[in-house]
């Protein structure tokens, strides 16, 4: 995707084009290249860098809302469901490659350890290890709260046309359906219409770009809040919508403060999640403790353990029956993904759990 200055020049003479046309498409093609970003003048010239019709390419954009599927997925604790707007193939083709060439190549917060290459709940968590106090701030429904204004920004900071920002924005976003909407209780629809109006498309949960683009619309709000702890000389850091300051007694910034920095910048907190945990209790980053070096909390552990001698002792048969499961495909990979985290973690005790995974006889 590199871009020829000679050549272009050559066709822009050949299209009796002006001078003032050239220096300015060159000063952009430029600017771009100087960000290690692909040059892109307009849609047209994107549908031929995607190799896409560019009436194919129009369609989806006008049509976006109904290229979506909705549905809903239990939460790991079991409590409630997650939304998921997951894009049909032909516009997360689109956005794979939006995703792959140009967002991929734009650097975030060094604050921002979720959905970022080589860091995982384990870089989130060390910055917090034996601190005094632990504040958790939860963003309430945060890729929902990201609106295709805040997104085309993204794209202009970048240096992309203002018609073709409005593209990718448009490629990138949906307008949330109804059943989604209906999911939402009375006080959190009417505490999300705060700061977006109904109507306005933001990221969709499942589209392989929203995740890259929440944390490129929250760089302000990382240099913000990190700036504030340094200034406090405390330690912040955030994993997607888990927000974290730790430090000493009384050190911590208050709660009044941070609502409203993040209320400023366009979010809101989830104050059912939201608390300070002091040394010598409970204190969980991002769901591992961190009062004593890095650790899976003991109950998730013991809950794998249970389900491990349930099926060796009893048969998995038997142990499906007593838990109330009947799905052993899905139990199976569970489990297995469950052994698998705590391994991420705690290796050597996991090694033991997945020696005694393997002696399961299942069914199938």
């Amino acid at each position: 995707m590199t871009f020829n200055q000679e050549e272009f020049t050559k066709v822009t003479r050949l299209r009796n084009h002006s001078d003032e046309f050239l220096d300015v498409t060159i000063q952009y093609a430029n600017n771009l290249l100087a960000k290690k970003l692909p040059v892109i003048f307009s849609l047209k010239h994107f549908s031929i860098l995607i190799n896409m019709e560019f009436e194919e390419l129009v369609r989806i954009i006008d049509t976006r809302n109904y290229l979506y599927k909705f549905y809903q997925i239990k939460k790991k604790n079991n409590k409630g469901f997650r939304q998921i707007v997951v894009p049909y193939s032909n516009i997360r083709y689109v956005q794979n490659y939006i995703k792959t060439e140009i967002l991929d190549k734009v650097p975030v917060s060094e604050y921002a350890t979720g959905f970022v290459k080589g860091k995982s709940i384990y870089n989130n968590a060390k910055v917090h290890v034996n601190q005094q106090e632990i504040m958790n701030v939860d963003l309430f429904k945060f890729f929902d709260s990201i609106t295709e204004k805040r997104v085309y920004a993204v794209f202009r900071s970048l240096g992309y046309a203002k018609n073709l920002a409005w593209d990718f924005a448009k490629l990138t976003t949906v307008k949330l359906p109804e059943a989604y909407l209906n999911t939402f209780k009375y006080d959190e629809l009417k505490l999300y219409s705060e700061i977006v109006n109904i109507n306005e498309c933001v990221l969709p949960q499942g589209a392989p770009t929203s995740p890259i683009l929440s944390n490129l619309v929250t760089r302000r709000l990382d240099k913000r809040l990190s700036s504030l702890a340094t200034k406090l000389g405390v330690n912040y850091s955030r994993y997607a919508d888990d927000i974290t300051f730790s430090g000493n007694y009384d050190q911590v910034p208050n709660f009044n403060l941070i609502s409203k920095i993040i209320d400023d910048e366009g979010f809101r907190i989830n104050w059912r999640k939201a608390k300070i945990s002091k040394k010598g209790r409970l204190q969980l980053v991002t769901g591992l403790t961190v009062s004593n070096d890095i650790h899976i909390h003991r109950k998730f552990k013991k809950e794998v353990k249970k389900h491990i001698y349930g099926c060796l002792n009893f048969g998995v048969e038997n142990h499906l029956n007593h838990i109330e499961k009947n799905d052993l495909g899905f139990y199976k990979e569970w489990l297995l993904g469950k052994i698998y985290f705590i391994y991420s973690i705690e290796p050597k005790y996991a090694k033991k759990l997945l020696e005694d995974y393997n002696k399961i006889i299942w069914l199938i």
